[in-house]
């Protein structure tokens, strides 16, 4: 039985799916999708390029289905029909509007150390040049616990991931088994990455397309985790803060990963976490394309983490992932979000053994969004793709 069958004798159509998702609210979009699948309709762009492919639809379903295994088959059918547009060729490193080499010709690129290592840091795209707050901190985190690592970073290296999603299979085709290749070629034996997206890459995409790469692959909440654990990083400094952890979608419904984050700010002197578990975990807005597509819609969504925090009393939100983090951050310059900051969790750490990551938020996003808008026609003219 085929997918839009199969999707189709199960869902009862209840609504629970679209009762949770922050995008979509009309049933008939199963329908429309049914259709163009099976290539007896045309669809909307709307109706595929709306979706977060966060998992809260998949995740609330009584069935197991939601609306997120339909739209990845089907971006793949536009894209196939109507050939790639700058929005899928914008991580693509051989484009020539790749937003990371934008990014890199309006700031300055972080230097990491090369060679060998047991233990390898990927820290990704994002974090290699967008929020790079993520990376230093988790490179110092590195040094303070005497890791035998190095640093696999620059464009020529992206994972593939985020294209892969957008419907552009090219990048992680040719970049897949060179990233391998090199990780072996630098003595690693476990591999560490920051980005949720690079983190699904090596762990399970890259897995199935090239087979056992040889060397162990954890996000970098995991082995900070371990680290601590094994004592070779013991949290130094009392943070008197109430917190809230920010789930990103990708890798806590995406890859099951959520509990290390949780222990590690638990263990903090003095920090008091909120949500204990990912129960009614949210998206912050920014995956799926939507950030690029509907800039407002998206930043709206992400503003909602804030009401949620506040609620709860908390006076930090703590994610793991570099879009959450350029989300969040956004929306908190709305004035709405009170006094409530955002943090990385290795920043969050580094914090507690006295490393202060310097940060520039503003020109962060001055320079991202002038990216955006150098690289992708029409970017945020009334939020339409």
């Amino acid at each position: 039985m085929d997918l839009v069958d199969n999707h189709r004798e199960k869902c009862t159509q209840c609504g629970q799916c679209l009762d949770v998702c922050p995008m979509y609210d009309d049933i008939d979009l199963l329908e429309r999708l049914y259709g163009y699948l099976e290539g007896n309709s045309e669809i909307d762009p709307d109706s595929l390029l709306s979706c977060l492919t966060c998992g809260l639809c998949g995740e609330a379903c009584p069935e197991d289905l939601g609306i997120k295994m339909l739209i990845s088959p089907a971006r793949q059918k536009w894209v196939g029909e109507h050939g790639l547009t700058d929005r899928q060729t914008l991580m693509d490193p051989d484009a020539e509007n790749n937003l990371i080499k934008k990014v890199a010709e309006m700031s300055e690129v972080s230097e990491f150390r090369a060679g060998k290592g047991s233990v390898v840091y990927f820290p990704g795209c994002a974090s290699g040049y967008i929020n790079t707050n993520m990376a230093k901190a988790a490179v110092a985190l590195l040094e303070k616990a005497g890791v035998d690592y190095t640093v696999i970073s620059g464009v020529e290296y992206c994972c593939g991931a985020v294209s892969a999603g957008a419907g552009n299979p090219g990048p992680i085709r040719r970049n897949g088994q060179k990233n391998i290749e090199e990780v072996r070629k630098r003595g690693g034996k476990i591999l560490v990455t920051t980005c949720p997206g690079c983190f699904k890459a090596f762990k399970e995409m890259y897995p199935r397309m090239f087979g056992d790469p040889g060397f162990e692959v954890l996000q970098i909440s995991q082995y900070l985790e371990r680290l601590v654990r094994e004592g070779k990083l013991k949290p130094e400094k009392v943070l008197e803060n109430r917190v809230f952890y920010h789930d990103p979608c990708h890798l806590t419904r995406g890859m099951g990963v959520y509990r290390e984050a949780r222990e590690l700010l638990e263990g903090i002197p003095g920090t008091f976490l909120a949500n204990k578990t990912p129960e009614n975990s949210a998206c912050c807005g920014f995956g799926g394309g939507v950030r690029l597509n509907y800039p407002s819609e998206s930043l709206a969504v992400a503003s909602d983490r804030y009401r949620v925090a506040g609620e709860l009393g908390c006076d930090l939100i703590i994610t793991n992932c570099a879009g959450c983090m350029q989300n969040l951050v956004e929306a908190g310059l709305d004035g709405e979000s009170g006094k409530i900051e955002v943090f990385d969790l290795a920043e969050y750490l580094a914090l507690s053994f006295g490393i202060e990551i310097e940060r520039d938020d503003g020109k962060m996003l001055e320079v991202v969004n002038r990216a955006y808008r150098l690289c992708v026609s029409g970017y945020g003219k009334n939020d339409s793709p």
